[in-house]
């Protein structure tokens, strides 16, 4: 086995550098944030080092090694369409989980293990994430009913964030020209749009422009339109994909676009394709799916697999105030490759929102300090 450690900007950074050295079946064994080396520690900034391994046999590692093909310019790689990044990550996902799942399920949970498997379950998380940290846990430890609770308690946190930070990105410092926000009806999304502009405007001092292409929804056009002078900036109304070039043209002097979306019955063919129409749009974008917390998972998953042909570069979960079920979260980022960003936590703007945690989510799940205090924006 070969085993190589790379230190990258976010993870996604990681995988192509992972594919060409260790080859489309290698795994990830670990993360963790480090600091990046320099001589004054508040200059150093935060990066992820990445353990990655090629599961070769011992026949194989010794065959002489085939040519590799010279290495890629810096530009090439970063060229990899965000598309093909996630379709990357969901391999790799899939590679990690099949290797946990490929060892015997066991039959009964062990009973140091008992509390923490009725606390996923009362969160409603899926059967099979469950399974994948309890493999986790147990194989940590040779004897489970030797180790002290607490040590116990540490572990299945620890798993269930390093679970999580798989599927969160951290927001970078400067912005595509235009972010748009599509989800379902009712999940919070015009808000949403009101929260990052703010954020945006009072804390970036960043030039934003609002767009709306919500004109199903009474009163929609005029809530964005009522934001947009609170925050004083500029606001645009499109009816149909053939006005997109024009309202942008109209906004050109901002920095960032914000673009809301309708919400509609997602399970409709008709909708994903008029949806598709507006995100193809020829300048930097990137497209958030906003879902809500207080849907059920079985439902969430239909939206997802539905949305699966729509470009998709991140995730938001809103109305995380308005349950006591957390579970959701975990299912998605362990399920599915798209990285999520924000997690909106009330109403008010725009102090409800924050950029999601590991580790504030794992302990919401675990009901570990839920108390903590959450990060800031």
């Amino acid at each position: 086995m070969i085993i190589k450690t790379y230190v990258v900007d976010h993870i996604s950074d990681a995988y192509p550098l992972i594919f060409q050295d260790l080859g489309k079946d290698a795994i990830i064994l670990k993360t963790k944030p480090v600091k990046a080396a320099g001589f004054f520690w508040f200059l150093r900034r935060k990066k992820l080092e990445v353990v990655a391994a090629s599961d070769l046999s011992a026949g194989e590692s010794q065959k002489p090694a085939a040519p590799k093909p010279s290495d890629p310019e810096p530009e090439q790689v970063k060229m990899v369409s965000n598309q093909e990044v996630l379709k990357e990550l969901s391999e790799v996902k899939g590679l990690i989980h099949s290797i946990v799942k490929g060892a015997p399920a066991s039959k009964t949970i062990p009973q140091p293990l008992e509390k923490w498997v009725v606390r996923l379950r009362d969160q409603e998380v899926d059967e099979e994430v469950i399974q994948f940290l309890v493999k986790r846990v147990t194989m940590k430890y040779d004897h489970l009913e030797h180790v002290p609770s607490e040590v116990i308690e540490e572990t299945f946190l620890t798993n269930v964030e390093e679970l999580l930070e798989e599927g969160i990105t951290k927001e970078m410092d400067s912005s595509p020209f235009l972010i748009t926000l599509i989800g379902p009806t009712g999940v919070g999304k015009t808000t949403t749009i009101a929260k990052l502009a703010a954020v945006r405007v009072l804390q970036g001092r960043q030039r934003v422009g609002l767009l709306t292409t919500d004109t199903y929804r009474i009163a929609a056009v005029e809530q964005l339109k009522t934001y947009a002078n609170i925050l004083n900036v500029p606001v645009e109304v499109v009816t149909n994909p053939d006005g997109i070039t024009d309202a942008v043209d109209g906004l050109k002097s901002c920095q960032v676009i914000l673009m809301d979306s309708s919400g509609r019955n997602y399970l409709e063919d008709e909708y994903i394709e008029e949806i598709n129409q507006y995100l193809h749009f020829d300048a930097p974008q990137e497209n958030y799916l906003v879902l809500s917390m207080t849907t059920r998972w079985r439902d969430l998953k239909m939206v997802i697999e539905k949305m699966k042909s729509v470009p998709i570069d991140k995730l938001i979960l809103t109305k995380w105030d308005e349950t006591t079920c957390f579970g959701a979260a975990l299912n998605i980022l362990y399920h599915y490759p798209y990285p999520l960003s924000y997690i909106s936590i009330g109403q008010a703007v725009p102090q409800d929102i924050m950029p999601a945690t590991a580790d504030y989510i794992a302990k919401k799940i675990l009901g570990v300090d839920e108390n903590a205090a959450r990060p800031s924006i």
